[in-house]
C-alpha cells in the first residue's frame, strides 16, 4: 500500500514511534536506515519503507531467513508449488496486516494516493 506524505518531513523514527505506542505486541525493527520491519508472528510481518514523499507498506515474511526459505522452495520445487502454497496460505494475512498498519498510519497522516 501507498501513503501519500505530501509536503510534510516525516523520519522512519517517528512512524515507528507511533507505531510501537498503538501496537505494543508487535516487534519492530531496522533494516538499513529506510525500512522498519514490523512482525506480528513468526510468518506475517511487514516492510515500512520512506522514499520520495511517500510511505510504502509491503506484506512480507519478518525475517531474512523465511523470505531466503521460501526462495529456496521455489528454486528446489519450482515456481507453481510454492506460489500456490503462497496464496493459499499467506497473501491473505499479509494484505491483511498491511491494511491493520495502513490504518493506524492514515489515523496519523490523512492523505492517500
Amino acid at each position: 500500500m501507498r501513503i501519500n506524505l505530501g509536503d510534510d518531513t516525516i523520519t522512519i523514527e517517528e512512524i515507528r514511534e507511533k507505531l510501537e505506542s498503538k501496537f505494543p505486541d508487535y516487534e519492530f525493527s531496522m533494516r538499513g536506515k529506510k525500512v522498519l520491519v514490523v512482525k506480528k508472528s513468526k510468518t506475517v510481518g511487514a516492510q515500512v519503507m520512506i522514499f520520495r514523499k511517500r510511505l510504502n507498506i509491503n506484506g512480507n515474511f519478518p525475517s531474512m531467513g523465511a523470505q531466503m526459505l521460501f526462495m529456496v522452495s521455489i528454486i528446489l520445487l519450482g515456481v507453481l508449488i510454492p506460489i500456490i502454497i503462497y496464496f493459499a496460505a499467506f497473501h491473505k494475512k499479509f494484505k491483511a496486516f498491511e491494511k491493520e498498519l495502513n490504518d493506524a498510519i492514515m489515523e496519523e497522516y490523512q492523505e492517500v494516493e
